[in-house]
């Protein structure tokens, strides 16, 4: 059976979004309101609805976007999930 890993749901839910990307080439278009691809956009709602439902219901999806854009690199997922961890306990990511 497959741990939770620290970061949990942050990480699942970004791994689960890179591991769809790759399933529908559509989802590389730009999304039509942010400067982003599409399946960048539906992981931050992902992200920004998991912030809210541990208690940082102040955190909007733009600040996610924002954070997002952040992380790059090859450890993009582990920092994303950090940043992600640390701004729904209400500390500064």
């Amino acid at each position: 059976m497959k741990r939770p890993h620290e970061f949990d749901p942050f990480w699942s839910l970004i791994d689960k979004a890179l591991t769809d990307r790759k399933k529908n080439p559509a989802s590389h278009d730009k999304h039509p309101e942010h400067n982003a691809p599409q399946y960048v956009i539906a992981l931050c709602e992902a992200l920004h609805g998991a912030i809210h439902a541990q208690g940082n219901r102040v955190v909007t999806l733009q600040d996610v976007v924002r954070l997002e854009a952040t992380c790059t690199g090859s450890d993009y997922q582990h920092k994303l999930a950090l940043r992600c961890s640390r701004l729904a306990s209400g500390v500064a990511a």
